[in-house]
């Protein structure tokens, strides 16, 4: 009998393990594009000058430099 109300509540708790984190939005970075990285040698320290966390050159192609919020 205890047995089964440990595995329901062990069910319980993995199952809102799952839902939260489908549904947090947790490590997902916004990233904003501020141009061609051919037009900006160094996007991550140009993203962080302009107050960004920092930023990578992104597809297609990795030509564009995006910025991290």
């Amino acid at each position: 009998m205890a047995s089964r109300l440990v595995s329901k509540c062990i069910l319980i708790v993995v199952i809102y393990a799952i839902l939260l984190a489908c549904l947090s939005s947790f490590g997902d970075a916004r990233y904003v594009c501020q141009g061609k990285c051919e037009d900006l040698p160094n996007c991550d320290a140009s993203c962080r000058q302009w107050g960004y966390q920092g930023g990578r050159c992104l597809e297609p192609l990795y030509q564009y430099c995006c910025c991290i919020e």
